[in-house]
């Protein structure tokens, strides 16, 4: 390895990216020109035969989006490989003051998409967390505990699909966008039913049903205020949501956002339903359908907002076209549940 280039400082290790260039040597010549002209430093190595050439540059995140575009380019055959180092370490005191061309400070699509499709787990573990924290909700409602309600959004693995989809949306990647509405809808219905199980079970218990405040305990769905807070707090939720894909955001933070706005009101469903009170669940389950529908609508228009479009600009225009009758079906949806919202909370 013949070192080219001097490490960062630790404090950038945050929002760098280790790139790799595997090429062959006449590539590698047209990859090194292309790191010269926007003064990245690099490491450069040869395999044993001599045709084969590693390229290594630390490159801050943001950047590696117009590398991999512009590498695309080059003749010739070359795979790329994008990884997150341990650390950076380096007494100079900043970047170098040819990074202009280095704009928004977001991942590349390629990370964006690798982030999205991490986050989604197998459908067995996602719908048995998805179930556990149904149940935690659900003692939360009949324990009228906020803590308890906090400890289910902390399990519900409710982040991922819902990021998946809105990311799938902006990049064009069907597969992906189904794996993530089907990974939503499976979760409310397992956790619906899990909540409806749960709160059964304890209607028939004569301990718990005489130590439920029932009214505290159903005013925790937030089916009676107001649907432009419900509506404010979802789409900031899906906002959240999409520049902390979209950047190094905290995700796990932003899924327990995203947890609070769906799991209460589920809750209350099981404990509604089981306590026969049909008007306080049916305004709760819409509840939770204008969260979902406003979490994704938030996340979509914020991560196109960033930037994000399919790499071929051929394709643009027909992704905005899909991305526009997406969002509305979904702000019909928005509106069709809110006005079923509107006339549940007339009635309580």
């Amino acid at each position: 390895m013949i070192p080219l280039g001097r490490d960062r400082t630790d404090d950038r290790r945050s929002t760098t990216r280790l790139l790799t260039v595997l090429t062959d040597a006449s590539t590698a010549r047209d990859v090194r020109t292309v790191l010269d002209r926007h003064d990245l430093e690099y490491g450069l190595a040869d395999c044993s035969d001599g045709e084969g050439w590693t390229i290594t540059a630390p490159v801050p995140e943001h950047a590696v989006e117009p590398l991999e575009d512009e590498l695309a380019r080059l003749p010739g055959d070359l795979t790329l490989v994008v990884e997150a180092p341990m650390a950076v370490v380096d007494p100079s005191p900043s970047w170098p003051t040819r990074q202009e061309w280095l704009s928004f400070e977001r991942v590349s699509r390629s990370e964006l998409r690798s982030k999205a499709r991490s986050q989604l787990l197998p459908s067995v573990i996602f719908a048995a967390m998805t179930a556990i924290s149904g149940i935690v909700a659900t003692a939360g409602v009949l324990l009228n505990s906020v803590a308890v309600l906090v400890g289910s959004m902390v399990i519900a693995p409710l982040l991922g699909p819902a990021m998946a989809s809105s990311v799938a949306t902006v990049l064009d990647e069907r597969r992906l966008f189904g794996r993530g509405v089907e990974l939503q809808l499976l979760g409310i219905g397992v956790a619906t039913a899990s909540a409806l199980s749960f709160a059964t079970l304890a209607r028939t218990s004569t301990v718990v049903s005489a130590a439920v405040n029932l009214e505290a305990s159903l005013g925790l769905g937030s089916h009676g205020l107001p649907p432009s807070l419900l509506v404010t707090v979802a789409l900031c939720s899906g906002i959240a949501g999409g520049l902390g894909m979209a950047t190094t955001g905290i995700a796990d933070l932003i899924g327990v956002m995203i947890a609070a706005a769906i799991m209460p009101p589920i809750g209350v469903v099981g404990v509604s339903v089981a306590w026969g009170e049909p008007t306080i669940a049916l305004g709760s389950f819409v509840v939770v359908a204008v969260n979902l529908v406003a979490i994704n609508v938030g996340a979509i228009v914020a991560l196109w907002i960033v930037g994000y479009h399919p790499s071929e600009r051929t394709r643009t225009r027909t992704v905005r076209g899909a991305i526009l009758r997406r969002v509305g079906v979904l702000f019909a949806l928005l509106l069709v549940t809110l006005r079923l919202l509107g006339t549940v909370s007339g009635r309580l």
